[in-house]
């Protein structure tokens, strides 16, 4: 048994064997070296007619030690080895034929004795194997109660374990069938809320299947068709409702975006088109088609559509009104314009008259006639440009000059070459200054108003006007700043009113009306304007241009 035992392990152990071989087998190693090195030695002592190689069976004997069968073989070749080797070594001595013989008998008897040790090494094994199988199936039986013991006790804890584990499955799933039971109550509400809306909507819906038949419409859809919910489930929608356009050519199924809602997969978005009535008359309808999917699979389309008859009879309204306006505003501007030639004749006559007066009876009005008619020529000259400033504020927004790329620095530097010229005020423009897409026109007067203000308000002996731009987000922002006498905070608000001028009597231009039509003008334009100042040290203008500027 400890045999069997040993090779196995020697099997199952393949980086061990040679160091528990030596281990092993280093006694037995020992004693055949020492044994096999006497006798050879005694062999080569005595002559070759004495049958010395005999001796040799010893190293086969004692190879019976061994547990494996191999050494019987390994010390009977040693054995072989080491007679030849005698032969030939040995002191020589006897008759030749005598000498041969008995190193012949010598090799017969050690492989003969070679050949019984192996067959008793091989049923040593035999029987050490038949004493293992049975001392394996006595230690098998042994442990069968055991195992079995074992086994059971092992077998009522999984039973034990798969009873709480079946217990616990019992309860998730009572829970999951309660939570189901709750999950599907709860989307029986949903479901009903949500039909009670779409029943109750202001708006039609109905679906379609992939044939274009009609599954569902609600109530508020069928009443303004005309039809009954029945008629219409299981019928052609185009059919029924689109089958021609709003001016009555018939309306192609294939070119019909409700269609190709499901067809292509993709929402639509109509806002002008018409339905069909029960009756045969049209309404104007604003629909949105989108594709119905059941998974990544389409099976349909679902429509929403109102009525915009309410709609389109308000913008017709619309254009009436816009339309008289027009025409309205046009009378008035006619008007205007006819008005301010009127007005403008009388004023021309006082001033020269004025002027005339002053030059031929200079003498004899005297001083208090001089300034009466100086103030009278004065006011009629203000008069003048109060009225050519509400012509100006009253064309702005009614202008129909489109906007253009303008050179901002070039036209300011435009502006400031043709102002007349001021010895004490000298004007800069600060680089850079961008391209802007702005109304020429009404750009030049913007800069013009805010560079002739600042420099008619300036209130100092000497200074400087600076005109400069500075890049944002979404906007350019023009800024006009001057280090004349500025403006009190609580004038901020008032120069932008129409007729505001804090000091009105400097000059008759100085009308109350430049910042405010400034302002309308920015404004209209999609930008914002604001003054900045600290009264006695400078004053700065601000205004934005979109950087996105679309044509009006």
């Amino acid at each position: 048994m400890r045999v069997i035992f040993t090779e196995q392990r020697v099997m199952g152990t393949g980086h061990k064997i040679h160091k528990s071989w030596l281990q092993e087998y280093r006694w037995f190693l020992l004693l055949e070296g020492f044994l096999a090195s006497g006798i050879f030695y005694t062999d080569l002592s005595l002559e070759l007619g004495v049958a010395g190689g005999t001796l040799y069976v010893s190293l086969v004997l004692v190879a019976l030690w061994a547990r494996q069968k191999r050494y019987v073989w390994g010390m009977a070749v040693l054995g072989t080895l080491l007679t030849v080797l005698g032969y030939w070594l040995s002191p020589p001595g006897g008759e030749f034929w005598k000498v041969l013989t008995n190193r012949i008998l010598s090799l017969l008897i050690i492989w003969a004795t070679a050949v019984l040790c192996y067959l008793f090494k091989v049923n040593e094994f035999e029987l050490e194997e038949a004493h293992g199988k049975l001392e394996a199936q006595f230690r098998s039986l042994a442990k069968k109660d055991v195992a079995l013991e074992y086994f059971n006790r092992k077998l009522e804890e999984k039973v034990e374990q798969r009873t709480d584990q079946l217990h616990a499955t019992n309860l998730f799933l009572e829970r999951e069938v309660k939570n189901n039971l709750q999950a599907k109550k709860e989307l029986e509400n949903a479901h009903l809320r949500l039909k009670t809306i779409v029943n109750a909507a202001g708006v039609g819906v109905y679906g379609l299947d992939l044939e274009g038949k009609t599954t569902f419409c609600n109530p508020a859809g069928a009443a303004m068709l005309g039809y009954q919910v029945e008629e219409l489930v299981g019928k052609s929608q185009h059919a029924l409702i689109h089958h021609s356009r709003p001016d009555g050519s018939t309306y192609p199924k294939e070119e019909c975006l409700i269609y190709s809602a499901f067809a292509k997969g993709v929402s639509y978005r109509v806002r002008d088109e018409v339905f069909w009535r029960k009756d045969g008359t049209p309404i104007p309808v604003e629909y949105i088609s989108s594709p119905l999917y059941e998974g990544k699979t389409i099976v349909g389309a679902v429509v929403t559509f109102k009525d915009i008859s309410a709609q389109k009879q308000i913008e017709r309204e619309r254009e009436i009104l816009l339309s008289d306006l027009e025409h309205k505003n046009i009378e008035l501007k006619n008007f205007a314009h006819a008005v301010s030639h009127d007005l403008k004749e009388p004023l021309r006559g006082i001033s020269i008259n004025s002027n005339w007066l002053l030059q031929d009876y200079e003498e004899v009005l005297g001083e208090a006639g001089k300034k009466l008619l100086d103030r009278l020529s004065f006011n009629a000259e203000k008069m003048y440009h109060l009225i050519n400033g509400l012509l100006k504020f009253a064309e702005v927004g009614n202008s129909k000059e489109l906007s253009a790329p303008v050179q901002s620095g070039y036209l300011v530097a435009t502006i400031i070459r043709y102002l007349p010229p001021e010895k004490s005020i000298e004007i800069e423009i600060k680089a850079p200054m961008p391209e802007i897409v702005y109304p020429p026109i009404l750009l030049e007067q913007v800069f013009q108003n805010l560079i002739v203000n600042g420099i008619r308000h300036f209130g100092k002996k000497k200074g400087k006007v600076v005109v400069s731009c500075i890049s944002q987000e979404k906007f350019w922002c023009f800024r006009v700043w001057d280090n004349g006498q500025g403006i009190k905070k609580q004038h901020f608000d008032r120069i932008f009113e129409m007729f505001q001028c804090l000091d009105r009597h400097t000059s008759p231009e100085s009308t109350g009306i430049g910042l405010s039509l400034v302002k309308k003008v920015v404004e209209q334009n999609g930008g914002k304007i604001w003054v900045e100042s600290e009264f006695g040290e400078y004053t700065c203008f601000n205004f934005t241009v979109p950087k996105k500027f679309n044509e009006r």
